[in-house]
């Protein structure tokens, strides 16, 4: 390289530098939020940037990204609605005189119509005024709501399959990895609950499944200290937001199947799956809706643990995996069965396995 050439090269470089040093200035300026929510999750601290995240102009990105997050929300809304008008037929309006109309309505009462999915209404009422849970019924048309972490998304799959495949059930699977009740920042569960019922009428069941996220300090909003796992205010606040979900399921006449956490690998976290199981317990019961353990499930007592269980040959099968908190998939397909004998099916037919 000539010597004139070494000062062109090194500008050149320096600048290549300089962009990349102000591109990621300006990603974390406008991702701030989910840096820290991150942060909060995996530390569980409070991750605010020092000085920076008292500057109103560093909070401008973060104001700036949620601005346009919701315009872009706002947006697919509008086309998904444009869509669905245009999928609907156009309205006729018949003539008062018509023959047709004059009998429909002398002798078809107007409340015959829904009369076929009615039994399926009363199933979730009954179960809100019982005293204690009783099993979830469904009838035609009826759907599956799944809830849940990383532990759910495995099931979710055999569970969905089997009531689509035997009943004609369609699921509405929201599990996702990471989330649980003690980081809403993050996920927002009671949020997503009340409006997946409120945009989806038919959903009869929700089943949840979480909890292995949620064993640590809780954020109580910024800039303030965070609170302790299983203290009083931890506890009342975790409550809240199962109340949240079970009082929006309550609203809609929804279902409701809670499943508990099983015992970890690791004491501390079985522990903590067990007291967390206990709020799930009363919760529920409290709403008169239905919780079940899922150490049965896998066929432990007590305490124990297992990373393999006997098999219906009595030979060992290992259900669950080597960080002795997910399932394998014989793990996830025999908690998928279980679900399935705690739901009755009201008139629909098997028709398949």
């Amino acid at each position: 390289m000539p010597v004139s050439d070494a000062p062109q090269s090194t500008f050149g470089v320096a600048r290549t530098l300089y962009a990349m040093l102000v591109v990621s200035v300006l990603l974390c300026w406008l991702n701030q939020d989910s840096i820290k929510l991150y942060c909060q999750q995996k530390y569980h601290q409070s991750c605010e940037v020092p000085v920076l995240g008292g500057w109103s102009l560093w909070r401008l990105g973060a104001d700036l990204s949620t601005a346009l997050g919701e315009g872009r929300d706002s947006f697919l809304a509008s086309l998904s609605d444009r869509e669905q008008q245009a999928d609907q037929p156009p309205t006729v309006n018949l003539p008062a005189t018509a023959p047709v109309v004059t009998v429909d309505v002398s002798t078809a009462p107007a409340p015959q119509p829904p009369l076929p999915v009615q039994p399926a209404a009363p199933a979730a009422p009954s179960a809100l005024s019982s005293d204690r849970p009783v099993l979830a019924t469904l009838a035609e048309g009826d759907e599956v709501f799944l809830v849940g972490d990383s532990l759910m998304q495995g099931v979710a799959p055999h569970l969905a399959n089997s009531l689509l495949r035997r009943h004609k059930v369609r699921t509405v699977n929201l599990s996702r990895q990471s989330t649980g009740l003690s980081y809403p920042g993050f996920f927002n569960w009671p949020r997503t609950v009340a409006d997946t019922l409120a945009q989806h009428p038919h959903i009869r069941l929700m089943v949840v499944f979480l909890g292995a996220n949620d064993p640590w300090d809780m954020p109580q909003g910024k800039g303030k200290p965070f609170v302790y796992f299983k203290s009083p205010l931890w506890e009342q606040t975790y409550r809240a937001r199962i109340d949240a979900m079970l009082q929006s399921a309550r609203d809609h006449h929804v279902q409701v199947i809670w499943v508990g956490p099983p015992n970890m690998n690791t004491p501390r976290l079985s522990q903590a799956m067990a007291y967390l199981s206990e709020l799930y317990q009363q919760q529920t019961e409290q709403y008169g809706q239905h919780y079940v353990s899922a150490n049965p499930f896998l066929g432990y007592t007590d305490e124990q643990f297992a990373a393999s269980v006997p098999g219906a040959d009595g030979t060992q099968v290992k259900v669950r995996g080597d960080d002795g908190i997910h399932f394998t998939i014989t793990g996830q397909k025999m908690i998928a069965s279980q679900l399935m004998a705690l739901i009755g099916f009201s008139g629909l037919t098997v028709t398949g396995h």
